[in-house]
């Protein structure tokens, strides 16, 4: 297994409520320190804000835009969990749910965003973005939703200032019975919170994009530093997982 990958410390899928995995110190502490110590956190806090939060996003449509002005490490990390070789470990690790997939595995044309070239007929993308979100305390910057239909898999990687003493910020899983949905997919009635993967770092958690897969942000208290995450997915140009 490449000692990059964020699965390589994979154990077992939760398959309740929703099919996710949860793994603490997914990275070698050698690769997670390098990691945060070279984050890009000029580039990107030079983003625009993308919600009323004030959370920034640099896409690695972006970064690739900006000619790779990241570490080394960055590079070959963002490189590898928008790769081939990452997607198909992910589709086999949910393999159990790969009956419910439009397009299924052996047909898959994946777009890999962080090259110049896109396949012919390409009917599915992986996609890379550090997330930066600002100090707030109280206040969950994401209630609980569903992700977009088109979505395979998300997953998320915690990276955590060592002097960040925050309490919160962490991933919460809900438990859904009534899947009635508002604005951005949010739920009206989103169930009680059965599960949460703690903001502290080098915690990856990562779901599989049933139409069950509610979450949220957990509230922060104490917090002096932004929030970050490493969020990689897949999502299909057209089809649908779920309606």
């Amino acid at each position: 297994m490449n000692n990059i990958s964020v699965l390589q410390n994979f154990k077992a899928v939760e398959r309740d409520p929703y099919p996710h995995i949860l793994i603490s110190r997914a990275l070698p502490e050698k690769i997670h320190d390098e990691l945060l110590a070279t984050l890009p956190n000029d580039l990107i806090d030079r983003q625009e804000t993308r919600d009323h939060h004030g959370k920034r996003t640099y896409h690695v449509s972006q970064v690739k835009k900006d000619g790779w002005k990241i570490s080394n490490i960055w590079r070959e990390f963002t490189e590898y969990h928008t790769s081939r070789e990452f997607f198909d470990r992910v589709m086999d690790i949910f393999s159990s749910w790969n009956d419910i997939l439009p397009i299924k595995k052996d047909r898959i044309i994946l777009e890999d965003r962080s090259k110049d070239t896109l396949p012919p007929g390409a009917n599915c993308f992986t996609d890379f973005n550090f997330v930066k979100h600002p100090p707030e305390n109280y206040v969950s910057n994401r209630t609980p939703h569903c992700d977009n239909e088109k979505e395979v898999y998300a997953g998320l990687l915690y990276l955590k200032h060592k002097q960040d003493h925050s309490k919160g910020g962490g991933f919460n899983i809900h438990k859904a019975d009534n899947l009635e949905m508002k604005g951005l997919r949010e739920l009206v009635h989103p169930g009680p919170i059965v599960k949460t993967c703690p903001y502290e770092s080098n915690n990856f958690v990562m779901f599989f994009n049933v139409k069950r897969s509610v979450h949220s942000v957990e509230p922060r208290q104490d917090a002096h530093h932004p929030r970050i995450s490493i969020n990689m997915i897949a999502r299909y140009h057209g089809a649908r997982l779920w309606k």
